[in-house]
């Protein structure tokens, strides 16, 4: 034992000690190898720290909101507002610089930007395509009316507001559209966890809901590039030709890209293609698309969306793929969407008791816009009692991570300021937050047996996961 002492302090401790001495000799006690204040290496590991302590208050906030029966992204939004200037920029301003600073922001942005495109296309490959085929024709009646009745009810709100918190540099018309559009979103993909807990998904009025809610998400991401044109295009002929881009871009992906895509997927699951080959080229797709759709002059979140929906149901290749993506994508990405939008979300600002009542009034149509919308068109089909109807208008009503990726773009945009984007998070939160209870009131437990049983509308390996 001593001879081993004495040889691994000759061989490892000795040489250590040296090296440590000729670093300090070296740097002359000045700190000269350290990280400079804006050099990469500073912003390399205050990032690190950064992302770090966002991953860790987002799992926190996630799993608090677990507890109290709300899906996961009702903590992980509140932990992002936290991390910002409503919470703890008022507390502890010196902290929270200290962790978010100027130099790390863009970096956090960026990764954010990533956590979006990925997500878009989980969002895609999620849509219920089976279900279509036994609610497709409720579904789009539903979905549809939840989509223009809160539309115009949000235009002309976008009307009364535009003068009260005008645009920083958009027109008037797009501003108008696009708080009639921020007002429609319903959120897919938290909607399908929600109802996954409560064990309504494999049930005909769960089917329906989630149909509806895919018809509404597409018609919601139609009606946005529609306004994101109107914004970008310096005439009307340019935002009608970014139109026609994305018209070709969506037939060249479901006549060409599509059938070669499930070609490739049905060999590697047959075991005739390589899978990790596969799913490097189907990353590569989602990428391409989102750079493709960014270049049309529309944003990169429609090019991975439309790249997830033309991905094949049932494949064990495309499953894994979600799983894996999945995962980086809910545990590390989007949490570092949410304390982006934090940071930019003040509620602090929201001050005096007229601000509050146009805060209220943006959540008052948007609920109203939604419930009895997506209700009244329920019942007319009389296939629905009435709490079911009101329940497929409750879950209309959930808005989640769609609605922040929207408002995100129309913050990127110049239509939304920092004070008028702060109340449409407040109401994005609140929302999401009334889906839950309000199904468990109209839905007890006892009641969902009576549903005949449908398919999953979701991949069955996305469905355990919170978004």
């Amino acid at each position: 034992m001593k001879r081993y002492f004495s040889v691994y302090a000759l061989a490892v401790i000795v040489p250590g000690v040296v090296a440590a001495w000729l670093l300090v000799r070296l740097t002359d006690g000045s700190g000269g190898t350290s990280p400079q204040a804006g050099s990469s290496a500073e912003a390399a590991y205050r990032l690190l720290l950064a992302a770090a302590a966002v991953v860790a208050v987002a799992a926190l906030g996630g799993w608090l909101a677990r507890r109290v029966g709300q899906p996961a992204v009702v903590g992980e939004l509140a932990a992002g507002i936290a991390l910002g200037p409503s919470v703890l920029g008022a507390m502890a301003p010196g902290p929270q610089e200290w962790l978010f600073p100027d130099t790390v922001l863009p970096h956090l942005d960026t990764l954010a930007q990533f956590g979006v495109v990925f997500f878009m296309f989980l969002v895609g490959a999620e849509l219920p395509s089976g279900s279509l085929r036994t609610s497709g024709r409720v579904g789009i009646l539903i979905g549809h009316a939840s989509i223009a009745i809160p539309f115009a009810m949000g235009t002309a709100m976008g009307l009364w507001l535009i003068d009260r918190y005008p645009p920083v540099h958009a027109s008037r018309t797009a501003y108008v559209l696009f708080i009639g559009l921020a007002v429609s979103i319903t959120a897919f993909p938290v909607l399908a966890r929600i109802l996954a807990e409560q064990g309504l998904l494999g049930t005909r009025l769960g089917a329906t809901g989630m149909t509806s809610a895919g018809i509404s998400d597409v018609t919601a991401w139609v009606l946005l590039a529609a306004v994101i044109s109107t914004v970008r295009g310096t005439s009307l002929t340019a935002a009608a030709l970014s139109i026609v881009y994305v018209t070709l871009f969506a037939v060249l992906m479901l006549g060409v890209v599509q059938p070669l895509v499930a070609k490739a997927v049905a060999r590697a699951d047959a075991g005739e293609l390589s899978k990790d080959a596969l799913c490097a080229g189907l990353v590569f797709l989602v990428l391409m698309s989102a750079f493709a759709t960014d270049r049309m002059g529309l944003h990169a979140i429609f090019g991975p969306f439309m790249a997830g929906a033309i991905m094949p149901r049932g494949s064990r290749v495309i499953e894994d793929l979600t799983h894996r993506i999945q995962g980086v994508t809910v545990w590390f990405l989007l949490p570092l969407f949410f304390v982006t939008v934090g940071l930019r979300t003040d509620l602090g600002s929201l001050s005096g008791a007229g601000t509050w009542l146009v805060c209220l009034l943006i959540i008052a149509v948007a609920v109203v816009g939604k419930v009895v919308s997506a209700t009244v068109a329920a019942a007319a089909t009389g296939e629905f009692t009435r709490r079911e109807s009101l329940a497929l208008g409750a879950m209309m009503n959930c808005r989640g991570l769609t609605e922040l990726i929207v408002l995100s773009v129309g913050v990127q945009l110049g239509v939304l300021n920092g004070e008028l984007f702060s109340m449409f998070v407040f109401m994005a939160l609140v929302t999401t937050a009334m889906t839950g209870p309000l199904l468990r009131r109209l839905l007890p437990p006892a009641s969902t047996p009576d549903a005949p049983p449908m398919a999953p509308a979701v991949p069955t390996g996305v469905q355990h996961k919170a978004m």
